[in-house]
């Protein structure tokens, strides 16, 4: 008899010290090592890539849409416009900012639309795209042409 209660003594015990460990909390269990720290930064390596971008407008067609092109590597957002479009024009955009990254300078990121009143007299205007990331600013220019018909532009 005393043998039985020496081993279910210890049989309780043990069973006891088991839900000890299970009851405890994940963390006091099994700290996992923290997260390495992030890379340092590189420093941004970029530019807007000149495709000679030319649009037409005319009485009915009002708006287009500039693609914008970026060659190498950023760490900040970029944000895009338009300078210099004919007077009454508007322009606003698409995928900006454009988020860090890094790019061929082969597929568009991003897109600037231009809107022109339907009044915007006949002429050709050169207008400034551009990209900066807050640091550095790149632009290239864009061709403008309103004319009476865009037909076979």
């Amino acid at each position: 008899m005393v043998g039985t209660i020496i081993r279910g003594g210890a049989v309780t015990g043990a069973l006891v010290v088991s839900l000890l460990v299970l009851a405890a909390p994940v963390s006091a269990r099994h700290k996992p090592s923290p997260p390495p720290p992030p890379p340092p930064p590189t420093a941004s390596n970029w530019q807007l890539v000149d495709y000679q971008q030319k649009l037409c407008f005319s009485s009915v067609v009002t708006t287009g849409y500039f693609g914008i092109w970026i060659s190498g590597t950023w760490t900040h957002a970029i944000n895009i416009g338009i300078d210099g479009l004919p007077p009454g024009g508007t322009f606003w955009t698409s995928y900006a900012p454009i988020a860090p990254g890094t790019s061929t300078g082969i597929y568009s990121l991003a897109y600037v639309a231009v809107q022109l009143s339907s009044t915007t007299p006949v002429g050709t205007t050169t207008a400034s795209l551009w990209a900066s990331d807050g640091t550095t600013k790149e632009s290239v220019p864009v061709t403008i042409a309103v004319q009476a018909s865009c037909k076979g532009y």
